[in-house]
């Protein structure tokens, strides 16, 4: 079997940049949410913590892998919607944590 070789209109395909950062800013919300630095969190999610900093930084090209994602969604405890949700939404959680210390 070969590869579809469909076309598609500008309309039909899905920029998955603005999901990426949506899904990376989430985990770094989760995180930090949880209590849990990246020097203990990576290894758990068996990456380096310089690998974490980049999946979580504002400006990163990369996401995390299916399987790292799934890492973090058990080890933050966080319902899987959460990273779906829109991150700045979830970063006023993270504002309100803060106002309460």
């Amino acid at each position: 079997m070969g590869r579809n070789n469909h076309s598609y209109t500008d309309e039909q395909l899905i920029d998955y940049s603005g999901v990426k950062k949506n899904i990376c800013q989430n985990m770094r919300i989760a995180r930090k949410l949880a209590n849990i630095k990246v020097k203990d969190a990576a290894p758990a999610l068996g990456i380096e913590p310089e690998s974490l900093k980049r999946i979580e930084a504002p400006s990163s090209e990369i996401g995390p892998s299916l399987e790292v994602l799934c890492g973090a969604i058990e080890l933050y405890e966080q319902d899987p919607n959460f990273y779906w949700e829109y991150w700045e939404e979830n970063q006023k959680l993270l504002e309100g944590k803060k106002e309460e210390n």
